[in-house]
């Protein structure tokens, strides 16, 4: 790794002013100055030190947004012959883990990264972050089925109370909603809906915490941006940190066919 990319990762200051710092032998390597201009460095073994101050090599957390469509597992393991999103995507999500889930028929954001402590601090009860569903439901719900969605139940021993429920209108005969919860139980969406005498006809996850899916297609993923990493870090409760990139270009949907790798 060139030495002017290391300053940069490490929290220093931007690739531009690493040059000028090294210009002015401000910077040494294992306490000699740089050899030249670009030397490479070894972020693992080498010390490398500002003025004096030893710099802390921070690992470059990759953090991606995934538009999963219906009939894909979010799993490891594939059950019942269905691909799972691990090998739809293949090598793009190697190394990373999936955070939260989708179950099978819902379709929608899914984030993938290898940052486990922003995984499971997004995903603590504590953190009650927003997850905002569009549902499409039948039949359109009426007055009574809209207070048992909006007063929530208890199913199963197990209190679902949204955030907020709103009828957004009628599409080829389906009520479609609008759904806010703030934790992440299992089916939590449709079983509020069969305690409401409704059927979910199809269920889209539109977004997690501050990050949208926007217009990205079924089967596509993209990076987040820095900004969207700094937005995620601030709703989980942890202290921002020195981004590098966020995981490479926007890529064209992965087909079923690939296999390599709510």
């Amino acid at each position: 790794m060139r030495l002017n990319l290391f300053l940069a990762r490490a929290g220093a200051g931007s690739r531009r002013e690493a040059d000028g710092w090294i210009r002015e032998g401000r910077v040494r390597v294992n306490g000699l100055p740089p050899a030249g201009m670009g030397p490479s460095v070894d972020p693992l073994r080498d010390r490398i030190t500002l003025d004096g101050k030893l710099l802390v090599w921070k690992k470059e957390h990759r953090y991606l947004a995934y538009h999963k469509p219906a009939g894909i597992l979010v799993s490891r393991r594939s059950q019942g012959g269905h691909p799972t999103v691990f090998q739809a995507l293949g090598d793009r999500v190697r190394g990373l883990h999936a955070v939260g889930r989708l179950d099978l028929p819902t379709e929608g954001l899914l984030l993938f990264t290898d940052d486990g402590a922003l995984a499971e601090a997004l995903l603590h009860p504590r953190t009650a972050l927003s997850r905002l569903y569009r549902v499409w439901v039948a039949p359109v719900p009426a007055a009574q089925a809209m207070r048992t969605l909006r007063g929530g139940a208890v199913i199963e021993g197990v209190e679902i109370l949204p955030r907020r429920v709103i009828l957004e209108g009628q599409e080829r005969g389906l009520g479609r909603l609008l759904i806010e919860i703030l934790e992440g139980k299992k089916r939590e969406v449709r079983l509020l809906a069969r305690a409401a005498g409704l059927h979910v006809e199809r269920m889209l996850r539109i977004q997690f915490g501050p990050i949208r899916l926007g217009a990205l297609a079924p089967g596509a993923v993209r990076p987040l941006t820095q900004g969207e990493v700094r937005s995620l870090r601030r709703s989980a409760g942890i202290p921002d940190a020195f981004p590098g990139p966020m995981g490479g270009d926007t890529l064209r949907p992965a087909t079923r066919s690939r296999r390599r790798g709510r």
